[in-house]
């Protein structure tokens, strides 16, 4: 599976469990290459999830893709902040998944705010 079609499961999914999603599009410049415009740090996640009174930051990969160097400071930082739920998901993570979104507040016990991967 890609990361753009597994990205359209997650966020599928999430709209489907009432959560509001925030993806920055990548554009295709007149060079021909894709790039994210963004003012601020690179590697920022894939994601933005949020259904009061959680907040999930998602950094998605295909199955095998690491994060690079500027992607896992942010997973850090995030996931360092009180109330944020940090996650790094691969297919291979769907049902966590499921489990995530479906939980109505954030759980330490049942794996919230831990980085998968």
């Amino acid at each position: 599976m890609t990361e753009r079609k597994f990205q359209q499961a997650v966020v599928q999914l999430a709209r489907l469990m009432g959560w509001r999603v925030h993806h920055t599009r990548p554009a295709l410049t007149q060079r021909g290459r894709w790039l994210t415009p963004i003012q601020g740090d690179a590697g920022f996640p894939d994601l933005v999830l949020c259904r009061p009174p959680r907040l999930i930051l998602a950094e998605l990969k295909r199955a095998g893709g690491k994060p690079t160097v500027e992607q896992q400071a942010w997973l850090d930082a995030l996931a360092s902040c009180a109330g944020v739920e940090c996650y790094l998901w691969t297919p291979a993570d769907w049902e966590t998944i499921i489990d995530a979104l479906r939980r109505h507040k954030h759980d330490t016990d049942s794996g919230g705010g831990r980085k998968i991967g």
